[in-house]
């Protein structure tokens, strides 16, 4: 049953990518083509692939809580499965505001993101099993399943939604940064004498700043509550708050660049390309919090899969 259960995860996770990728192609295209179909097919193709993936994630979930000895929130303790958490979410934030604002042609600058993300846990599974990337992934999925065992700590509500937390905020960053980048495409294209058909394609400018500030505003409490929680989780486990933990320094780093954020762009009135270059430094720290940073943690260590 376990074996099925765990056959089906990684197949639903390959039939995901594949979706993703077929969807990022569509919107690429689109940006040339300007075709309505094109966008409308990859809409449709991301959002079954979205709830493909969030099927294999839950069953990845599933299995990790009714399995003896294991906690729930260890299934967030791996490259493998935190890539796919931080991918899906890229997805469904992004099909959140295709759903308010209907600005296809940005799926080309923030659905990259989850193709690579998703591209480098295929990497990690290639790497732990040496077979075709897509068969690794069951290969590494049943490493990890008898590797990740945490030690006795405190099981909360609290220490579960930390990680979640945490990579929406991520996610949210994610769209804001490829929103950013088309800003700044869109502004340096305005300015320039020779503009490419691109300029003409792009939204306005001010409904993208607009949209980047509401993703920095959604995602800020949420960063927020995450880093608190996974604070006060520490206090309970082992004593301490991790205060000079790197990952929780560098996390603290991207809170206050995203609070310089929210500062300058409601508080002094700030618009435009210097709130846009903040949101890219922003998601510069994510992207190094996220892989760097954990080098040098003593607490927040990714189990790899690789055997030996």
């Amino acid at each position: 049953m376990g074996a099925c259960v765990q056959k089906l995860e990684a197949l639903l996770f390959d039939f995901a990518f594949v979706g993703y990728l077929a969807a990022t192609i569509l919107y690429l295209v689109y940006v040339r083509s300007r075709d309505d179909r094109h966008s409308g097919r990859g809409h449709k193709i991301l959002i079954g692939s979205a709830l493909i993936h969030a099927i294999s994630l839950g069953i990845g979930l599933w299995v990790e809580s009714h399995r003896p000895g294991h906690v729930a929130f260890g299934f967030w303790s791996n490259w493998f499965e935190s890539l796919s958490l931080f991918s899906l979410l890229i997805v469904a934030v992004f099909l959140a505001v295709q759903t308010r604002a209907r600005l296809a042609i940005l799926g080309a600058f923030v659905l990259p993101w989850a193709v690579i993300l998703m591209s480098v846990g295929l990497a990690q599974a290639f790497l732990a099993s040496p077979r075709c990337p897509f068969a690794s992934v069951e290969d590494l999925l049943n490493i990890l399943n008898a590797t990740r065992r945490l030690p006795d700590l405190p099981v909360t509500f609290g220490a579960f939604i930390h990680v979640p937390l945490i990579f929406f905020s991520y996610a949210a960053f994610a769209n804001a940064f490829g929103i950013g980048l088309a800003f700044v495409i869109g502004e340096r294209q305005i300015k320039s004498k020779h503009p490419t058909a691109i300029s003409y394609r792009l939204p306005p400018l001010e409904e993208m700043d607009r949209i980047i500030a509401r993703l920095v505003a959604a995602a800020f409490p949420a960063l927020t509550a995450g880093l608190l929680l996974g604070l006060r989780w520490a206090r309970l486990a082992y004593g301490t708050t991790w205060a000079w933990d790197a990952k929780v320094l560098w996390s603290i780093g991207i809170w206050v660049v995203y609070g310089l954020y929210l500062t300058a762009r409601y508080g002094l009135g700030w618009r435009g390309r210097r709130t846009a270059y903040l949101s890219l430094a922003g998601f510069g720290l994510v992207l190094l919090s996220y892989t760097a940073a954990n080098f040098f943690s003593k607490f927040h260590v990714f189990v790899t899969g690789k055997v030996g």
